[in-house]
């Protein structure tokens, strides 16, 4: 029972290197500045048509330190690590050569993650220089995507201001920093992004992303991407509801030199109450017939499914497009003393088809139960089963599950 077996793996790690790195913070407790640790370890397992399935077990870590504040000047600096702790030889980590595996994107490695300098002009205006995280919106064209143990961190110098309501960024980007299993692509991009809160309950985003994507194979990535998101919250008979409509559209520039002009929208309504949570959404993303969604710069996992059987390679969705109508449920309790500290579980439902010809693309199920306990500590079970017609353009069904236990201070 390898599965078993990996599951044991990661107990035994945990308790040995990941707790020793637990307990060598503290020594470093006079240390000026402050100190950041991360720790996840995670089994998965990943089954997809026309290939062997594959067992990954893994421990990354992430160390940090944040200086203290010097005349508005902060240095912050991080490594990361990752451990495959059973051998890579029955996965596809991207860098193996093992590609009659299924894909699981964890090599081994260690890296600088992040390295910036932030330099706070006035309480308006800051200004962040080197290697950073970027988060932008709702994270699908601009992000510092972390599902994969490498986390994505981005060269770049960004300028941040905010003031009565307002907030807005411009980042120069120079290289995003994708992780063991993929090229880190070059860069010559400019990012424009702001936001307002209208009122209570209403924010309003707009944006614009010049992107160039200037690594050799993947110049027609590159792309204009502009538009904007509304999103907010208020209560309604004693829920919480919220609502977000998403508008983008994108065309072909810069290295390019395929021609494309897509857009993509979408909207998503949720409630919760009492610990129970509720949503739907659906959005729909245009295809040309040769070109799906670009973002190079963005995440993935997550945002059409967790078995990301529509996104990767700096696209979403297919050649011609997808539509995702989507619903989701969930449960959690949240005690405030005790060693355990909260429990949580929900299922989400999709349902795809190709937003250009309206063709089948097969449906998908998630599903997660998660405990969280005092100290940072938190264990989660997920899984992810997408189920597709088996023609073209459609991906491979696949099944991922995934057991995470995880630290953090």
């Amino acid at each position: 029972m390898k599965g078993a077996e990996s599951i044991m793996d990661i107990r035994k790690i945990c308790l040995g290197s990941g707790l020793a790195l637990v307990m060598a913070v503290p020594a470093l407790a006079d240390t000026p500045g402050t100190i950041t640790l991360d720790v996840r370890a995670r089994y998965e397992n990943a089954d997809q048509d026309g290939r062997l399935g594959s067992d990954a077990t893994t421990l990354r870590t992430r160390l940090g330190w944040k200086s203290p504040d010097w005349n508005g000047v902060t240095i912050l600096g991080e490594l990361e690590n990752n451990w495959v702790l059973d051998g890579d030889d029955d996965f596809n980590s991207g860098r193996n050569g093992l590609s009659q595996y299924t894909s699981i994107s964890d090599a081994a490695f260690t890296e600088l993650n992040r390295l910036q300098v932030e330099f706070a002009v006035n309480e308006h205006v800051s200004v962040v220089v080197g290697r950073q995280y970027v988060d932008l919106g709702d994270g699908r064209l601009v992000a510092s995507a972390g599902w994969r143990q490498d986390k994505n961190s981005h060269d770049a110098v960004r300028v941040n201001f905010s003031r009565d309501g307002w907030a807005a960024s411009y980042v120069y980007h120079d290289r995003i920093n994708r992780g063991p299993g993929d090229v880190h692509w070059q860069s010559d991009s400019h990012l424009f992004h702001v936001r307002h809160a209208l009122a209570d309950g209403l924010n309003v985003e707009g944006f614009a992303y010049f992107i160039d994507i200037t690594q050799p194979g993947r110049e027609n990535l590159s792309n204009t991407s502009w538009g904007g998101r509304l999103f907010g919250s208020r209560e309604v008979s004693g829920w919480d509801v919220g609502y977000e409509a998403v508008f983008t559209r994108q065309s072909d520039a810069g290295s390019a030199s395929a021609d494309f002009d897509l857009g993509l929208w979408s909207g998503e309504v949720s409630a919760e109450r009492g610990g129970a949570e509720f949503s739907a959404g659906y959005v729909s993303m245009e295809g040309n017939g040769a070109f799906g969604f670009a973002n190079p710069l963005g995440k993935n996992h997550g945002t059409l499914g967790w078995a990301d059987a529509f996104s990767g390679g700096g696209r979403q969705g297919t050649e011609d497009g997808l539509e995702d109508v989507y619903a989701t449920a969930g449960y959690g309790v949240d005690w405030e003393q005790g060693w355990l500290r909260g429990l949580s579980a929900g299922v989400m439902y999709h349902d795809f088809q190709a937003e250009r010809t309206g063709a089948d693309l097969g449906d998908e199920w998630d599903a997660h139960v998660t405990a969280r306990f005092a100290g940072g500590v938190s264990l989660s079970w997920q899984v992810a089963e997408y189920d597709g017609p088996g023609v073209a353009p459609a991906p491979a069904d696949r099944s991922k599950n995934w057991i995470v236990l995880s630290f953090s201070r």
